[in-house]
């Protein structure tokens, strides 16, 4: 396919099929942080810079899969509007509305031949992860002493609660959470490449 006919087709918005694609790729990547935040729940500290930072990694193949088969308008704002539809769900609109201007601003570092450039679709999913891992961390920080008394009635014992927000409020952990994941990021996005050079291409997975 010629690089004229790849421009043409990065411009167009995606379609049924496309949709389907990136919201399957989505829950994927959801389910998989899950899995990886298992092993490191006895400890917040593990889940913020071991759990997602794994998340990253093994996410990154599959991100890259999913931008190499949907690389058209609205794979970024969807990929990140599933996990806020989530949230919205459980009733964090906060959190939601986060990540959906993660996924506009996502989706900007992408338009025009952005999904075809590495180092935009690099940007683009670290700032996705980052964004994500750092999901637990905005209601704490945005929302102050209203968050916290809100958790206390709802019966999270106080001394938990104080734990987590001297956590999450230390600019220390926010930054080195942050790097931790860039990075991670960085690896998964390496790992996807790799990949797609090695096995997807030579298998007819992408063109």
């Amino acid at each position: 396919m010629s690089n004229q006919s790849k421009s043409k087709r990065n411009k167009k918005a995606i379609g049924l099929k496309e949709v389907i694609l990136v919201t399957l790729f989505s829950v994927l990547t959801f389910i998989i942080s899950m899995i990886t935040a298992l092993p490191f729940a006895s400890s917040v500290m593990l889940q913020l810079y071991a759990g997602y930072a794994l998340m990253a990694i093994i996410s990154g193949p599959v991100y890259v899969l999913m931008i190499s088969k949907s690389s058209k308008i609205g794979t970024q704002i969807l990929f990140f509007g599933i996990k806020a539809l989530y949230f919205l769900l459980m009733g964090q609109v906060l959190t939601a509305v986060i990540f959906f201007v993660a996924g506009c601003i996502c989706e900007a570092i992408c338009l025009g031949d952005g999904y075809r450039k590495p180092v935009k679709a690099g940007a683009a999913y670290a700032l996705h992860m980052t964004v994500y891992g750092l999901g637990s961390f905005f209601p704490v920080i945005l929302l102050g002493d209203n968050y916290v008394q809100g958790l206390i009635a709802k019966g999270y014992a106080e001394e938990t609660v104080n734990t987590m927000v001297n956590t999450y409020r230390d600019p220390v952990i926010v930054l080195t959470v942050v790097l931790t994941l860039v990075v991670a990021s960085c690896i998964g996005m390496f790992l996807g490449y790799l990949l797609m050079k090695k096995h997807f291409s030579p298998a007819g997975i992408v063109e």
